[in-house]
């Protein structure tokens, strides 16, 4: 296959707007932190990755005349991009950079529509959206978040940092009984406490995610206290795979919103280290300088009782 000698004004122009959707690309890769809004990977490979690979074969099969490959490859990406539009409708996010590329996409998909190979049209179309929803991993950040979301509740001199892990069953005992004293404690500013779910399960960092997620969406501490309920309840059945746990959730009324929960990992890592944690559940409680270290449920209960 050799490149054509002259190329037609409509071939011009489909090379044009994929140039245009590769600079899309690099002005959103390079725009700074607070524009990558959308993040996310298909087959592990970052979408900015495959977003340069895309339109570069796009430019590829026009030079070379292969309309046909083209049409098959748009058609994959239409489909593609069904799903990416819906994941930021759902989350509530838009990136204005990935809604222009996904424009461009769909401007040269409408342009070398031909209905005459419309199944194989469909059949493409519905393979690209398959893939998508086997295989892409993405989050949302808000622009706007500078500080971590930290699940931290009330202002009180008192800090209590409670160390706990859902699939640990004294910890699941222990979480009814002390969720409503703590709830009053910081609404009168008796304390400020600080919810550190330790990873000591092997599942345990899934849940904590969706806590995470939860407050993204409401931080408040009665929430919280109903959001733990619904985990350690969760982690009781045995749930261990994320949509069997979406689902748990939603029938328990709990929604959230998804974001990147690295900034947050690494401050709750900190009190981890700082506190030396090697069991649950822990409670740390610093008052005037003065800092108690409380173990086992019982004990956690009575210095929660205690506190005034």
């Amino acid at each position: 296959m050799v490149m054509k000698s002259a190329l037609s004004g409509k071939e011009k122009f489909n090379i044009l707007l994929a140039l245009a959707g590769i600079v899309l690309v690099f002005v959103y890769a390079y725009c700074g932190d607070s524009c990558s809004y959308l993040q996310g990977s298909l087959f592990g490979i970052d979408l900015k990755y495959l977003g340069v690979l895309f339109m570069g074969t796009l430019v590829a099969f026009s030079l070379f005349g292969l309309r046909e490959y083209r049409l098959f490859l748009l058609s994959a990406g239409a489909g593609a991009e069904a799903f990416l539009i819906g994941f930021q409708v759902r989350h509530d996010v838009f990136c204005p950079y990935c809604l222009a590329f996904g424009a461009v996409l769909l401007l040269l998909f409408a342009i070398n529509l031909d209905w005459g190979r419309r199944r194989l049209i469909g059949i493409f179309a519905a393979l690209g959206l398959l893939a998508f929803v086997a295989f892409f991993n993405g989050s949302v950040t808000p622009s706007f978040a500078a500080e971590p979301l930290k699940p931290v509740f009330g202002n009180g001199r008192i800090h209590v940092r409670l160390y706990s892990d859902y699939f640990c069953g004294p910890c699941s005992r222990l979480d009814p009984e002390i969720a409503g004293p703590i709830a009053a404690l910081v609404k009168k500013n008796s304390i400020r406490v600080t919810f550190v779910d330790t990873p000591v399960h092997q599942h345990t960092s899934l849940y904590v995610r969706y806590f995470l997620y939860a407050l993204n969406e409401k931080k408040d501490i009665d929430y919280a206290n109903k959001v733990r309920h619904a985990l350690f309840l969760a982690a009781a059945m045995n749930i261990t795979e994320r949509e069997k746990l979406e689902e748990h959730l939603k029938k328990s009324g709990i929604t959230y919103k998804i974001y990147d929960p690295a900034p947050t990992f690494n401050f709750l890592t900190g009190y981890l280290t700082e506190d030396k944690i090697r069991s649950t559940p822990t409670a740390v409680i610093l008052d005037s300088g003065r800092k108690t270290v409380v173990r086992g449920s019982a004990d956690i209960a009575r210095a929660i009782g205690e506190i005034p």
